[in-house]
């Protein structure tokens, strides 16, 4: 085995569903015509399953969907101290539309300023959001505000990324485009369910069967078929290549793309 395997964010996924429903969500929720969650003992294998395989995570981060209507999170905040020493932040998104629970804010809190909780500021659709900072504030968690309303958003403002179909682009243009996506500069790398994907679209448009994604996009953590030095190289090699994700994104032209404001919601 060559060096040690790092990576920079992993993100594991506790559930698709979503308590708003925005037209341009860049992890594509609202097209999920049936959101499960995966269960608390299905993130318990994944997370052993990814500190086997990597020797290091900078940021294990846990994203949605919204992840506070997952229950069982409490539990599952308490068993990454188990893998401590492995990784640098513990970073979870939220919208501030619902509240922390009580359990989840003490086992928070046992992280002292390795805990950061990435609060996406909606404005009026963050119902909680004030009250969130005030609970946070009073728990000693960090936070970090991104302002997605009004004026001067966050980035911008979103891009549109939700054509969820194959663009046609040449294979040519799409190896000389695909490592200018933010997603592939971040390493941002996807987990659900046992499924360990190189980026965000590779899993969720995969998971709504819009594609069946490479052998060497994804690996399946629970497959004992494939050895780990195999499932190691096969992410090793992640980002030397484009991921057929790539073919129904748009993300490797988002530093040109156009801007839009956050969070406009789909009518119902």
């Amino acid at each position: 085995m060559n060096g040690n395997l790092v990576t920079k964010r992993m993100s594991i996924v506790p559930t698709m569903r979503c308590t708003l429903r925005c037209k341009l969500c860049s992890n594509h929720m609202p097209a999920f015509a049936d959101p499960v969650d995966a269960t608390s003992d299905e993130m318990i294998r994944d997370i052993d399953s990814l500190f086997a395989i990597f020797d290091r995570i900078e940021w294990l981060q846990f994203v949605g969907g919204e992840i506070l209507l997952h229950n069982g999170m409490a539990k599952i905040y308490e068993y990454c101290i188990k893998y401590r020493k492995r990784f640098d932040k513990l970073i979870l998104e939220t919208n501030a539309t619902l509240l922390f629970r009580d359990k989840e804010l003490a086992i928070l809190k046992e992280y002292g300023e390795s805990a950061n909780v990435m609060i996406s500021d909606y404005g009026k659709m963050s119902l909680r959001r004030d009250d969130t900072i005030k609970v946070l504030s009073e728990y000693g968690i960090p936070f970090v505000l991104k302002k997605y309303h009004s004026e001067n958003q966050h980035f911008g403002g979103w891009v549109d990324n939700t054509k969820r179909k194959n663009l046609n682009e040449k294979e040519a243009i799409i190896i000389k485009k695909f490592t200018n996506c933010p997603q592939m500069r971040l390493e941002n790398m996807h987990c659900y369910s046992g499924e360990l994907h190189m980026c965000p679209n590779s899993l969720f448009l995969s998971q709504l069967n819009l594609f069946k994604p490479e052998s060497r996009d994804f690996v399946t953590l629970t497959d004992a078929s494939t050895s780990m030095e195999q499932k190691r190289q096969i992410i090793r090699d992640f980002y030397n290549h484009p991921p057929k994700a790539c073919h129904f994104c748009m993300w490797k032209y988002a530093d040109t793309m156009p801007r839009y404001p956050a969070a406009e919601q789909i009518s119902q």
